[in-house]
């Protein structure tokens, strides 16, 4: 058994670059594809001139709203289409002339190559008829509207806005603009259709299953019959979690073209079309006794959407349960700006609302001239405030105390500039961030072969944490199989299925799967050594029960007498068994 860390088992394949990324894959006649994105920011295209780009050296073909086929799912009654809601729907590409932000595709155009493609991009004019347009959220604020569904409504506990009743408040507003996704993996698809009705896309997305589903409800295909691979994802911290125009577009190319067609987005067009952070205004309301006991929080929060999609995330809910307060209220507005649709991004809501209340936790113990961990501890919420039930753990005040001793702050002045190394002033300063635990479903297929290999299946794929590895690790330290012959298979949609990677959650639920899987093949073990003729069952040990053999370094030994001890080829051999295959699903709980 492997005791100690072990490498990553991706590592030689991503250093020797055989690790195979979504644009990397061979896909035989393939053309390249490139998008032409809007010079305006709101309005409608008049005019668009793709004669010259046609004409180009390479040009297979250029596609826009006037010569694309519609995609089926995007019309919401097909027996009326003037029908369809203009609001709150993923952005339709090439579905008509009209532009909802900056760079908005208005053409794909596809050649032979990419040096030809980038050219014959350039020839493709348009001109427009511009609209007033909105992209500054400040200048909004005043349009903020609810956001739709029960989910979003404003919180309360106790007393309304209770903070302005305090011995001491204070009123507290911080701005944060867009983060943008800037992995190293830009947005890639290689896309071919294998029949009419049979689609086959290698594409960067952190979900191959949600990808299938998402491609199948747009085509109107069965989803047995969309194929997705993404077993490696180079970076992507939410770009990748939902199916960006850019892969429709891509789907739609070699649909016309009848040929397999690559996308891959520049970096310029990672900035634009393929989601953010959203920006965000938070006003903060702290009230506390003279002594620091917290008596009224209340987070307000504004955050950017687009023009034509609802885009939601969770900013005031950390403040609902991180801090004891008996009276919290909590409001959500959203403003529809001229921007993409933003997305998810690393620690989504959650991040963005840790910054504004651990800012203002920090200039309310200023205020009140105390110690910011000590603010912190007296107002230690020592059951969830908000669902009033006990934490299963909880060492919160031990990470306070870890944190202290590991950067001294001990050392740390109450007033600012007070501390110099050189010509550089020197600060101390924490924070508290929270997210959510969560467990989906997740199955998993082990494999087992007379050599004592081990082979495990799931579709879920790995941006960079890892997941490969604790996959490995958990199987090896389960069975007793060296790492060096274990191996795994992820990231189609063929395998069982896998949970999306994201929401910090892919250990918890293959892992799960991992574990369980590897005791069933263990309790199945088990059966076959108490069978006679085995080496158990002439030494006279009779039923047998998992707990009873120790797995480890490939054999398998009997707990009491670890003379007694068998190979799994030994074992395989004996029942004439080829391999040992099981498959297991771990249920989520939720979060």
């Amino acid at each position: 058994m492997e005791k100690d860390p072990i490498d990553r088992v991706d590592a030689r394949a991503k250093v020797t670059g055989t690790a195979t990324y979504a644009s990397e894959y061979k896909a035989e006649n393939v053309a390249h594809g490139f998008l032409v994105g809007s010079t305006i920011t709101k309005g409608a295209i008049k005019t668009l001139d793709t004669k010259a780009a046609e004409r180009a050296p390479g040009v297979i073909a250029v596609l826009t709203y006037i010569n694309t086929p519609k995609v089926p799912g995007h019309i919401a009654n097909p027996d009326d289409p003037s029908k369809e809601p203009i609001v709150n729907r993923p952005l339709k590409i090439f579905n008509d002339n009209k532009i909802a932000y900056y760079d908005q595709p208005v053409a794909l155009v596809i050649a032979d190559t990419y040096e030809r493609v980038r050219h014959a991009a350039t020839l493709v004019k348009a001109t427009y008829e511009k609209v007033e347009h909105h992209t500054n959220l400040d200048e909004e604020l005043g349009k903020a509207k609810m956001p739709a569904g029960p989910d979003m409504k404003d919180y309360l506990r106790g007393e309304e806005d209770a903070y302005k009743k305090a011995e001491i408040s204070i009123e507290v507003t911080y701005d944060q603009p867009i983060e943008v996704h800037s992995p190293m993996e830009l947005g890639s698809i290689i896309a071919r259709w294998d029949s009419d009705d049979k689609l086959t896309v290698y594409t960067k997305t952190q979900g191959v299953q949600d990808t299938q589903q998402s491609v199948s409800d747009m085509f109107k295909l069965k989803k047995e019959n969309v194929t997705v691979h993404a077993e490696y994802i180079g970076g992507s911290f939410g770009m990748a979690l939902r199916t960006w125009p850019y892969e429709v577009a891509a789907i739609l190319g070699a649909k016309k073209i009848k040929r397999p067609l690559k996308i891959v987005i520049p970096r310029e067009q990672m900035f634009t079309n393929v989601g953010s952070r959203p920006s965000a205004v938070q006003k903060i309301g702290m009230g506390t006794t003279k002594d620091g006991k917290l008596t009224g929080i209340t987070h307000e929060a504004i955050a950017h959407t687009s023009s034509y999609e609802e885009f939601t995330e969770g900013i005031v809910n950390i403040s609902k349960m991180l801090y004891a307060c008996p009276n919290m209220t909590g409001r959500y507005r959203i403003v529809s700006l001229n921007t993409c649709t933003p997305i998810w991004m690393r620690g989504p809501g959650e991040a963005t609302g840790s910054y504004a209340l651990e800012s203002a936790m920090d200039e309310m113990a200023y205020k009140l001239k105390m110690d910011p961990v000590e603010f912190r501890r007296l107002n230690h919420a020592d059951t969830d405030p908000e669902k009033k039930l006990p934490w299963s753990t909880k060492y919160l005040k031990e990470c306070y105390d870890m944190g202290m001793e590991k950067i001294g702050w001990k050392n740390r002045s109450m007033e600012p500039q007070k501390i110099r190394e050189g010509d550089w002033y020197v600060g101390y300063g924490m924070g508290t961030g929270v997210f959510g635990s969560f467990r989906w479903g997740a199955t998993v297929k082990a494999i087992v072969d007379n050599n004592g290999q081990l082979l495990l299946q799931c579709s879920v794929n790995d941006m960079g944490p890892g997941v490969a590895t604790m996959m490995t690790k958990i199987a090896s330290d389960a069975m007793g199989i060296p790492v060096n012959q274990i191996r795994i298979e992820m990231g189609s949609t063929g395998l069982p299925p896998g949970p999306t990677q994201g929401g910090s959650a892919t250990t918890a639920n293959v892992g799960s799967a991992v574990h369980e899987v590897c005791t069933d093949i263990k309790v199945r073990i088990a059966e076959l050594a108490g069978k006679e003729g085995s080496v158990f069952h002439t030494s006279r040990v009779h039923n047998i029960k998992p707990e009873d053999l120790v797995f480890a370094d490939g054999y398998i030994t009997y707990a009491k007498d670890p003379k007694i001890r068998i190979t799994y080829a030994e074992l395989f051999r004996q029942n004439n068994l080829p391999q040992l295959e099981i498959t297991r699903e771990s249920k989520g709980g939720g979060p």
